[in-house]
């Protein structure tokens, strides 16, 4: 009886023990799969193969769908995106039949062997990994194991600013291992769906175009064997409606305010103080422009050029004001050179037979001196030599006509001779400041073009 009752006692335990491992078999099973494997893994430098000569092979791509930065000054380029990796691990294998039927688990990357591929143009100190996380892996029956990540990559980019605000940039990365050669080390661009997959979100100012992959190999003067490398060019396409509304249009506008200098009278005032401010102005935009741009002397951009050709048209423009207004308030009692009187001014012999109008008060005819000349009479003898010509090119004046003359008729006459003088003066500078315009027309239209021409050839 007693044997009897201390076997039912032993046939409850034994029951309630297989029952409760009945209800929680999965749990046990991860757990003895986890310490059966890695009780013999051993370190997790030794590459996972088991025949030392083969290499590991390892998929890779990297698929960008944010662009966190750009810093187009220090050429940084700073991108957030999806990085995946894929090897087999012959040290990672098991039957799921044995575990319950449990096909992968997930471990973490520290404690398995993982590839150290990085990005040669990284910035950034670490490797490829960049979770904030700590990152895992994803281990299947067979010893595959797939490694997705959220990282982001600062890396240096290379600009070329010639077609700035209208530039299309071309950043390349390239991806590989720096402890393994291709004996080692077989990487494979996973060329995938997922791959190729264009995610990548605009942010107002850059749009990404296309990407283009290519793996080589490529010998170093270290090692005896190439090394594999995927690289990756990123073609950036710039949105340049915010540059064209904010420079190109206020500045193009602006250009044409170095035009009404010249058109401006110089009685305004204004002439001096105009082009000044314009100079000013492309002075400012030109800042803005060169603050946005890296240091760079290898490439001269075009929209640099306008502003440079703009700023020196507005400086000359304040010389060319500087010259009108001197001429136009020059010293009437100074005659205009003959050259520009014939260039510009009226013929000289009208001029003298108005003045000789002047003093044309009758037609009384008086003896004639030795010369033939009329004698002007003797209340005005002594004022011979005031009645000549002011200027060193036009002869004495000798009338017929008049027997005498007052002391204000030859003030008259003075001031007759002074406020032409003036007028001719005025008249120079007028036409000057219509040269300059014209001038200044030619080397606008000349500066756009070249900027258009420019811009279309280069695109091409």
């Amino acid at each position: 009886m007693d044997y009897f009752l201390f076997g039912l006692v032993i046939a409850g335990i034994l029951k309630s023990c297989n029952a409760g491992t009945a209800g929680n078999r999965t749990l046990p099973y991860n757990k003895q799969l986890h310490e059966d494997l890695f009780s013999r893994y051993g370190t997790t430098s030794v590459r996972p193969v088991r025949d030392n000569s083969l290499p590991v092979e390892v998929r890779f791509f990297y698929k960008p769908f944010i662009l966190s930065e750009f810093d187009e000054q220090n050429q940084r380029l700073s991108v957030v995106g999806s990085l995946y990796m894929g090897w087999t691990d012959e040290f990672l294998v098991w039957e799921p039949a044995d575990y319950g039927g449990v096909h992968r688990f997930s471990v973490r990357a520290k404690d398995i062997w993982f590839p150290d591929i990085t990005a040669y143009e990284r910035l950034d100190p670490g490797t490829a990994m960049a979770n904030v996380f700590e990152p895992y892996a994803i281990v299947h029956s067979n010893g595959h194991i797939d490694y997705y990540d959220r990282t982001e990559l600062t890396v240096y980019c290379r600009l070329e600013m010639t077609l700035f605000p209208f530039d299309t940039q071309r950043c390349k990365v390239a991806f590989t291992s720096y402890s393994y050669d291709s004996d080692q080390f077989a990487l494979e661009y996973a060329n995938s769906t997922a791959a190729m997959e264009n995610v990548f979100d605009p942010n107002g100012v850059w749009r990404l175009d296309h990407i283009e992959v290519e793996q080589i190999e490529k010998m170093y003067l270290c090692c005896a064997s190439p090394f594999v490398e995927v690289h990756y060019t990123l073609i950036m396409q710039r949105i340049g409606n915010f540059y064209v509304y904010s420079i190109w249009i206020p500045s193009c506008l602006l250009s044409s305010m170095i035009l009404a200098v010249f058109v401006m009278h110089p009685n305004s005032g204004e002439k001096v103080s105009l082009s000044v401010s314009n100079v000013l102005a492309f002075v400012l935009f030109q800042q803005i422009v060169v603050g946005s741009m890296p240091r760079s002397g290898d490439d001269s951009p075009v929209i640099v050029a306008f502003f440079s050709a703009m700023i020196a048209i507005s400086c000359l423009s304040v010389l060319a004001s500087a010259v009108v207004l001197r001429v136009y308030h020059h010293d009437p009692r100074k005659p205009v050179p003959r050259i520009f009187r014939w260039i510009c001014l009226r013929p000289k012999h009208d001029r003298e037979r108005e003045s000789a109008s002047v003093l044309t008060r009758n037609t009384d005819q008086v003896g004639n001196d030795e010369n033939g000349h009329h004698d002007l009479g003797s209340p005005t003898k002594g004022y011979d030599n005031i009645i000549r010509n002011d200027t060193v090119d036009d002869p004495p004046l000798r009338y017929n006509g008049p027997t005498e003359i007052s002391i204000s008729d030859i003030e008259t006459i003075r001031t007759s001779r002074q406020n032409r003088e003036e007028t001719d003066w005025m008249i120079l500078a007028l036409m000057m400041d219509k040269v300059f315009l014209a001038i200044a027309v030619f080397a606008l239209l000349g500066t756009l073009a070249y900027c258009g021409i420019s811009y279309i050839v280069l695109v091409q």
